[in-house]
């Protein structure tokens, strides 16, 4: 079949891909005889294969139709042995309530679990390191506010400026309220 494919210009790879699809989809049969493959199909074969599973597609369609049969028998009784109540109308709208506040706390425990022990050793550990900063640059204010003083040789004008400016007591450096 290759050959005669070949010899009518068709590309000798090309057929065997679809042979071989065909083989894979069970369409067509192949036998090693020697050193040839042969190729056959029997006419009957595939209408014999879409029976059986139509067959097996009824008989799977008939059982789900029981089960579906059976569940609606057993809502129906079900819905006869609890009648919707006013207790029970209360019970679900209390249930929902609680739903609610059940999730209202969750996204509390969510939020508050932001800050759990990593979050706190990071900041025991950054502490230090920013209270160094912040001393740093007091001491840089007092010695530029000493600095400014010396210029200008008048004290009291100096800080007479800055309050005008920055509104900050210079004697305790608290801002003023």
């Amino acid at each position: 079949m290759e050959k005669a494919a070949a010899k009518r210009g068709v590309v000798f790879q090309a057929v065997k891909d679809v042979v071989q699809s065909l083989v894979d989809d069970s369409v067509v049969h192949v036998d090693k005889i020697g050193t040839s493959n042969i190729y056959w199909a029997f006419p009957g074969e595939a209408s014999a294969a879409l029976s059986n599973k139509l067959k097996s597609l009824e008989c799977e369609l008939a059982k789900t139709a029981s089960e579906s049969v059976d569940l609606d028998e057993r809502l129906e009784k079900a819905a006869e042995d609890h009648p919707v109540s006013e207790e029970r109308t209360m019970a679900e709208v209390m249930l929902s309530s609680a739903s609610d506040a059940n999730k209202t706390l969750k996204a509390e425990l969510a939020r508050f679990q932001s800050g759990d022990d990593a979050v706190l050793d990071a900041m025991k550990t950054g502490t230090p390191i920013a209270k160094e900063a912040v001393e740093r640059w007091t001491d840089n204010v007092f010695m530029l506010k000493s600095f400014v003083e010396k210029k200008m040789g008048d004290r009291a004008g100096c800080e007479q400026f800055f309050k005008q400016t920055g509104d900050i007591n210079f004697n305790n450096f608290d801002y003023v309220e």
